[in-house]
């Protein structure tokens, strides 16, 4: 069986075309089923985020698969016209076996994510793996190979800390807060503006445990509505001096084409405080803060360009970290190959330990009947050994045909396996990895 994943992300296809054959989450389900049945997969899941549709499949034959999966989507695109299906076809992408299995450990691990080790894709794919299940489009190798992958992401962010090094202007500026300050969660907070970046910053505001803060915007209703979100007050740029009389920490982030905050207006202002340091980070370009008010007692000023100088040196920590994260990919690719090429030899060994148990229950039975007089602990410990016999004289050959996964030794050491103790095994093998792994799940983390 080979694994296959056909899509396309915001990397090379326009927002246009992802939007037009995105999948909704509440379709997700009937999406999967089809496109299983449609290209005869063994098992499917298909995932649809803002930046990325990719359906994965389990088939016999890869090019045949990988082609009936590209009709399907096509299908769902309702091209017009024929220079429109073509433009369609060339934005796809297709990768098969090990590229395939790559390609999602990759994924899951935020390798392949316009911002290097984020994290919100992993849970994206562990909510498509579930839709899976819930479906009955999951098989064996489906189950095990997103298991192993939301495993992976886990272990390559707990390992090299690849999310550790925020590259959002807004989170980096509200951390530079929390370091400047030892913590701001009892500070008061001035906003200055009502757009993207600011809400932005009001989230990791939040996450910090701020409850005292105002948003300034020259459009009040803007404010008031942005703020209430949140919890926070709100106020109009005409209230902005009593506001700023009041802040330990200004966040400057507006659309205005010159300074908000002067050096003269800030030092009145400051004149009126005294004793109480002020804290500004301008997020703005053009600058909201004139970069003068630094030379203000008890005024610290930070802008974009520092900002900007602390996202880049993240940006590298990151692109650093995603090298030990390759070298993990690596590993868990070459062990899930292994693991894949083991299921042709796997109904030989369970093969093998139908008939260890069929001889073991046979010769207990007969011992039992000639020993008489045995406590149930004295049975306990005649079948505890039994059992330990057994699993120890299956344990060489079995590791022996393990070790020499996908190999044509170990199809010939299979075959002689099933002729020198007249086994026959069965297609579906009743004895899986060691665990749990491969079997449906609808709880993936």
């Amino acid at each position: 069986m080979h694994t296959i994943v056909v899509g396309l992300s915001i990397k090379r296809a326009p927002i246009e075309i992802l939007e037009q054959l995105s999948v909704h989450h509440s379709q997700n389900a009937l999406c999967v089923q089809d496109v299983k049945a449609a290209a005869g997969l063994a098992g499917a899941v298909v995932l649809s985020t803002c930046n990325r549709l990719e359906f994965y499949g389990v088939c016999e034959d890869a090019d045949e698969g990988v082609a009936r999966v590209r009709d399907f989507i096509m299908g769902q695109g309702k091209a017009g016209d024929a220079v429109q299906e073509r433009r369609f076809r060339d934005l796809l992408y297709a990768y098969a076996d090990d590229r395939a299995v790559r390609h999602l450990f990759e994924v899951v691990c935020g390798l392949d994510s316009l911002i290097v080790g984020e994290t919100e894709v992993a849970g994206q794919v562990s909510r498509a793996y579930q839709a899976s299940c819930k479906a009955g489009a999951n098989d064996k190798i489906i189950n095990v190979w997103f298991q192993r992958a939301l495993s992976l992401g886990k272990k390559v962010r707990s390992e090299t800390r690849i999310s550790r090094y925020s590259t959002s202007i807004g989170r980096i500026a509200v951390d530079l807060a929390v370091r400047e300050l030892g913590g701001i969660a009892d500070k008061r907070v001035l906003i200055l503006g009502a757009g993207e970046m600011s809400e932005l910053t009001m989230k990791y505001l939040v996450a910090q445990d701020v409850s005292v803060a105002m948003v300034s915007n020259r459009s009040l209703d803007k404010a008031q509505r942005l703020a209430g979100q949140y919890g926070f007050g709100a106020c109009s740029l005409d209230e902005m001096d009593a506001c700023l009389e009041q802040a330990d920490v200004v966040f400057s982030a507006t659309a205005a084409k010159g300074c908000l905050v002067d050096k003269a207006r800030l030092a009145a202002v400051m004149a009126r405080r005294p004793a109480r340091p002020l804290l500004c980070i301008d997020m703005g370009l053009p600058r909201d803060i004139d970069p003068e008010v630094r030379s203000i007692p008890n005024v610290s000023c930070y802008d974009i360009n520092e900002l900007r100088d602390v996202a880049n040196r993240h940006q590298n920590e990151r692109l650093r970290a995603a090298k030990n994260a390759a070298r993990l990919i690596d590993e868990a690719a070459a062990d899930f190959e292994r693991w894949q090429r083991s299921l042709e030899y796997l109904p030989t060994i369970d093969a093998l330990y139908r008939q260890a148990e069929r001889i073991k229950a046979d010769k207990l039975e007969r011992a039992m009947g000639k020993l008489s007089g045995l406590t149930p602990s004295q049975k306990n410990v005649v079948q505890c050994l039994a059992t330990s016999i057994t699993h120890q004289l299956m344990h060489e050959p079995v590791a022996s045909l393990n070790a020499m996964a996908g190999s044509e030794k170990s199809r010939a050491y299979a075959a002689m396996l099933e002729e020198l103790f007249h086994l026959q095994p069965e297609g579906e093998p009743a004895r899986a990895e060691a665990g749990a792994e491969g079997k449906q799940t609808g709880g993936a983390q």
